[in-house]
């Protein structure tokens, strides 16, 4: 797999991942916002409403919710600071991709999280991040890095232009995050654009470095496969992949 791909490699896997499932809603999640720890507690109350809290490094929520089929529905509220978040989203197999709406507060923004509900299973060592054997995790690649690809054709009415931004984040631990996208075009007439937030870190897929190359480990159904990345230099907030193909990805350190 060519590098110059690896950003949307880490979405497709991230989106691989939510098969839709009836399992039950209530339970413990952790997910991350912005890079920072989010906990999501659900309880049962009745066959279509959920009680819960949620707490971030700053402010602790109180939930409640209603449920239709696998989706809910409902407000996060902080009563000392008098903040209400409207909240939305559907669990697929183990997780919550929840949405919070701050358009109540006056403003317009929705936020995406995604949601991993914790079990033996997931709290257990075999799903930590995982690395080749004799790897290690050089801290220089630790952070949020950004691709950018730039389109143009034409000239005068016939001119179109567009480009086409995403994100990938590495965690200290090994723990890879889809950090969101965005894509513009523009013609002589027109112009668009469409934009995805930070989505979570992918279940099952960590990073790891040995001899200056870069690894990407996935674990699945038991079964771990590991792949090479290809060869990575760092330097001024800057990092230039190149895989076996000679095919090269730069990537720019946004933080």
């Amino acid at each position: 797999m060519g590098t110059r791909y690896i950003c949307l490699w880490v979405t497709t896997i991230l989106m691989s991942c939510q098969t839709p499932t009836q399992a039950q809603m209530e339970g413990i999640y952790i997910g991350d916002i912005d890079g920072a720890s989010i906990t999501l507690t659900l309880k049962k109350v009745t066959a279509t409403s959920y009680e819960g809290s949620m707490q971030d490094e700053q402010q602790n929520y109180v939930v409640t919710a209603q449920v239709d089929d696998n989706c809910l529905h409902g407000n996060a509220v902080e009563n000392d600071l008098h903040i209400t978040l409207l909240l939305s989203g559907c669990l697929q197999k183990n997780q919550i991709e929840m949405g919070f709406d701050f358009s109540n507060l006056g403003v317009t923004e929705i936020k995406k999280v995604l949601f991993i509900k914790q079990t033996s299973a997931t709290s257990s060592n075999t799903n930590q991040p995982k690395k080749n054997a004799g790897t290690d995790r050089d801290q220089a690649l630790v952070g949020v890095w950004k691709q950018e690809q730039l389109y143009s054709s034409g000239s005068g009415d016939a001119f179109f232009g567009g480009s086409v931004t995403q994100k990938v984040v590495f965690y200290p631990d090994g723990s890879i995050a889809d950090g969101g996208s965005q894509a513009t075009m523009s013609g002589s007439d027109y112009s668009g654009n469409s934009t995805s937030g930070y989505v979570g870190k992918a279940a099952g897929v960590s990073w790891s470095t040995k001899n200056k190359h870069l690894y990407i480990t996935i674990t699945q159904n038991n079964q771990t496969q590991t792949a090479d990345a290809g060869k990575y230099y760092v330097e001024n907030g800057k990092m230039l992949i190149t895989d076996q193909n000679g095919n090269k990805t730069l990537l720019i350190k946004v933080q």
